[in-house]
């Protein structure tokens, strides 16, 4: 397992094959991705814990334990922690290009 720490953040490399990566990620609160990216691929995010503000293409998605999302990494997305407490997540990335 590979574990990468940014600002704030923490990613977990639970599973990487040649077509996806499965990660766990930590924000702390207020903790950011930054300004928009985008990248190939397509994400998948289920919140485990806490909530997280997902940004894609301009329009902010607030999501909440228990919550699902997919979109395309091809448009501009980025994402923050705007609570009180640290948020968990389980994200697929495909293909394997986070880490």
């Amino acid at each position: 397992m590979k574990t990468t720490a940014l600002k704030g953040l923490e990613y977990e490399l639970l599973i990487r094959t040649d077509v996806l990566e499965a990660l766990l990620g930590t924000f702390e609160p207020g903790a950011s991705l930054g300004l928009p990216y985008k990248h190939i691929g397509e994400e998948v995010h289920i919140i485990l814990k806490g909530e997280l503000e997902i940004e894609i293409k301009g329009r902010k998605h607030l999501l909440k334990e228990g919550d699902v999302i997919w979109y395309s990494s091809m448009e501009p997305h980025t994402a923050r922690n705007p609570g009180k407490e640290k948020t968990i997540y389980f994200s697929v990335v495909s293909p394997p290009t986070f880490m």
